[in-house]
């Protein structure tokens, strides 16, 4: 086998195992997916961890961020799930500033929002250097190749 031949193999080898580790294509469920339906629910009914840290005032903890369907409540069939950060929560009222670039043109980042109870998905914060929530993150990471998984968990501290 000629020089290369060889030389080409070996790269399409060595790209075959780097897409393997760190694979472009982000990471999706469909809406109904037992797993992501799970990970919405413990992340509903452990909401009131993520209120008590964020009433604290506790300097061990930042970063407080929700995940919502952007959404909702507005007759759109498609959702929109986000992170949004800078929660405040005032007399039952939750706002927050939009963290990705939304889908639906009619946001921006950054934009400040009024979230409903009902639409959060997911909810996070960092407590002494490691992340708190993030249970549909870490069904992310649970699915994510190995390379992925592996700087989001050391991202996320853990």
């Amino acid at each position: 086998m000629s020089p290369v031949i060889i030389v080409l193999l070996l790269c399409l080898v060595g790209l075959l195992i780097y897409r393997s580790f760190f694979a472009n294509a982000g990471i999706t469920f469909d809406k109904d997916d037992p797993r992501l339906l799970a990970a919405k629910q413990q992340a509903k009914a452990s909401l009131p961890q993520f209120w008590a840290a964020l009433k604290s005032g506790d300097s061990a903890n930042s970063d407080f961020t929700l995940k919502f369907n952007l959404n909702h409540g507005l007759g759109l069939n498609d959702n929109e799930s986000i992170w949004a950060y800078d929660i405040m929560l005032s007399n039952e009222t939750i706002r927050g500033k939009l963290a990705n670039h939304p889908v639906n043109e009619a946001f921006e980042i950054d934009q400040d929002v009024e979230i409903a109870v009902e639409a959060i998905d997911d909810w996070a914060y960092i407590s002494n250097g490691s992340a708190q929530g993030h249970y549909v993150t870490r069904l992310m990471i649970d699915v994510a190749p190995l390379g992925t998984a592996i700087l989001m968990r050391r991202a996320m501290g853990l």
